[in-house]
């Protein structure tokens, strides 16, 4: 099941996109109308730091989930240090891990 069936599925509504880029011009259009950002690492075109800083140039302090298979990741321990409102969500990940994930994500201070 995708990640965006999962949240289906659980009563939640997504908007997809397929890399950054797109993210970021979704988020432009409308800033107000998320709660949170599923983010996988390794993105096309933007790297997931080079997201983030766009997002905290724009002040947005939306809850993050980052979806990631290397936790060992260099560019993901980065984020770690400099965002503490994310939420890691390891692959491959379950229905309720996501769940879990979005829960703690809602209740991070922002």
């Amino acid at each position: 099941m995708t990640c965006q069936k999962m949240l289906q599925h659980l009563g939640h509504s997504s908007v997809g996109v397929q890399n950054a880029v797109d993210a970021i011009k979704r988020l432009t259009e409308i800033p107000l109308g998320f709660d949170l950002v599923m983010l996988a690492t390794g993105l096309p075109e933007l790297s997931g730091m080079e997201f983030f800083n766009i997002l905290r140039e724009w002040n947005l302090t939306l809850p993050v989930i980052l979806i990631s298979a290397d936790h060992a990741d260099p560019e993901f321990e980065a984020l770690l240090e400099v965002f503490s409102h994310i939420q890691l969500l390891p692959m491959p990940f379950t229905q309720e891990t996501l769940q879990t994930a979005i829960e703690r994500s809602q209740n991070q201070p922002s």
